[in-house]
């Protein structure tokens, strides 16, 4: 029963001016899951899974955005790097799973991979994306 408290409770919605429970490395180990996931699923031809494996990417980056408006590994707010280089890029991915365009697919996969692995360089994070 404590166990079952204590996993209810880590999952509680985070006060204002307190530090997300999560760090925003635990949050790109997430997306890069989920990004290779999104590659794997295109090259196999599941769009339904996909599109999922995207959405889910999407729904990451907006609690980033929401999370990370200061960050010792970022040298602007997540949300300022998120609408320069990743909304447009992801919306694009999105509608390409949508209308199951296997060459739009890969090209905006590809894109959002160079993408992330931009703001990698900017903020002089080792890890990269990877097609």
């Amino acid at each position: 029963m404590l166990a079952m408290m204590a996993g209810i409770g880590s999952c509680m919605v985070e006060e204002p001016g307190r530090e997300p429970l999560k760090d925003l490395s635990e949050q790109m180990d997430v997306l890069a899951i989920l990004q290779e996931t999104v590659g794997q699923d295109i090259l196999k031809g599941d769009w339904d899974g996909a599109l999922q494996m995207a959405r889910g990417m999407d729904s990451v980056f907006g609690i980033c955005n929401a999370s990370f408006d200061r960050h010792q590994r970022l040298k602007e707010p997540f949300r300022d790097f998120y609408e320069k280089k990743m909304e447009k890029a992801m919306g694009q991915l999105i509608r390409s799973l949508k209308r199951r365009d296997s060459l739009g697919s890969v090209n905006r996969y590809e894109y959002l991979v160079k993408r992330c692995n931009s703001c990698h360089n900017e903020n002089e994070v080792a890890e990269r994306a990877h097609l």
